[in-house]
């Protein structure tokens, strides 16, 4: 990889002032293009693949508490002993407490609200002359998949228990270390989704970026910077 990038470098150290932009430009659109192509369509797959666990998680729990209520009214319509109805209702509990742990297995693996402004903050330092310039949280969005937001005018019934916490970050530094930040967070052992990448020449070699990423929970509220 090294490699490349030296040779890259050295490609463009050789160009015109001109030809370097033009170069930059046909590099950011091949990075955007390859960015729409993959990243959005991996949230997307994503999103599905959390409001099913999601939606197993709320038909598990309400199958579980329809059988503690029948279950409930079977004992005491047998008159069984007290004990009887003490050790259904542990199973059941016992059973909603499971598939909660199945649940948060899920969101374990993305960085929570209260980590995300953290995550982007201690990826910057690792990246030497690279400048912070601001640092935003969007405001709260529910997660609407499916035809959800056609669906729930008609429902009392809720939709979907996911929300989306985006955060907005502007970078300023040459290309090497814009992409190096972007590298990182790549790589990062938390799972974070990106959403929009603007790319701007200020004055060459010197770039700002303007990064949109966001992480879904299961929790309305924001922690924050």
């Amino acid at each position: 990889m090294s490699d490349k990038l030296q040779q890259i470098s050295t490609y463009l150290n050789a160009l015109s002032l001109r030809e370097r932009v033009i170069a930059l430009i046909v590099i950011i659109a091949i990075i955007y293009a390859a960015f729409d192509g993959l990243v959005f369509k991996k949230r997307d797959l994503h999103y599905q693949q959390l409001h099913t666990q999601q939606q197993n998680f709320t038909d598990n729990q309400q199958a579980l508490t329809t059988e503690l209520l029948e279950n409930t009214g079977a004992i005491a319509a047998n008159k069984r002993s007290s004990e009887q109805l003490k050790q259904e209702i542990n199973d059941v509990q016992m059973k909603l407490q499971n598939t909660e742990v199945q649940l948060d297995s899920v969101f374990n693996k993305l960085v929570p609200p209260t980590k995300i402004t953290e995550l982007l903050r201690s990826l910057l330092l690792k990246t030497k002359g690279l400048k912070l310039i601001s640092l935003n949280n969007d405001p709260v969005k529910k997660v609407m998949l499916n035809g959800e937001q056609d669906n729930e005018k008609e429902s009392s019934e809720p939709q979907s228990l996911l929300y989306e916490h985006a955060t907005i970050i502007k970078l300023a530094g040459n290309y090497q270390q814009l992409y190096q930040y972007l590298l990182a967070l790549e790589q990062s052992d938390w799972g974070l989704f990106w959403d929009k990448l603007h790319y701007t020449v200020t004055d060459y070699p010197q770039a700002e970026i303007i990064l949109h990423v966001h992480t879904i929970s299961t929790n309305e509220h924001w922690i924050g910077l």
